[in-house]
């Protein structure tokens, strides 16, 4: 699409604009099932009150995993790594919020998890990243397996994704030297 700076935007122009950009991020969020000429909804999660979804939100540990991305940013020396890991640090954050927007958990804070002496060496922080986010992948499974709202499904699913496709960038970084 071309645009002319010294025309005014008609609802055309204004329309093809806002599809693009709803395409972009379509495919940045890897959400399939969206449909770009539908007007969006704008429906709060509510969160349900399910005992057993709730538990097994319970159970997944966000903070041990944020704690452990940390550790894994100031072991690396790599600053391509650098700035991925740095970014990985606040779609965690999101993930965890809009997980616990769905379901009702318990306010109280948690104690902090002993995760044991920090490694030193950017491979064993990594390896212990790594099987944190497979245990907290194993409670987000439980959950999209278990939840029956298909919008809530939908956005497990896509979270997911997004936890798996870091994952594969993160052993991508290290492969030549952690999993050969």
């Amino acid at each position: 699409m071309n645009f002319n700076d010294e025309q005014l935007p008609d609802e055309n122009s204004i329309r093809q604009m806002q599809r693009s950009y709803a395409g972009n991020i379509r495919a940045l969020q890897n959400e399939e099932n969206v449909d770009t000429t539908a007007p969006p909804t704008t429906t709060s999660p509510i969160a349900t009150d399910n005992a057993e979804l709730n538990a097994i939100a319970n159970n997944i540990d966000w903070e041990t995993n944020l704690t452990l991305l940390n550790n894994l940013l100031s072991r690396t020396q790599n600053r391509c790594m650098r700035g991925f890991i740095r970014g990985l640090i606040p779609l965690d954050e999101k993930d965890r919020d809009e997980i616990n927007s769905f379901y009702t958990t318990n306010r109280i804070r948690r104690n902090p998890s002993i995760i044991g002496n920090m490694p030193n060496i950017f491979g064993v922080a990594l390896r212990d990243y790594i099987r944190n986010e497979a245990e907290l992948l194993d409670g987000l499974v439980q959950l999209l397996y278990t939840e029956t709202d298909e919008a809530r499904k939908t956005s497990i699913y896509n979270i997911i994704r997004r936890r798996l496709d870091a994952l594969d960038t993160l052993a991508s970084f290290w492969s030549s030297g952690f999993f050969a």
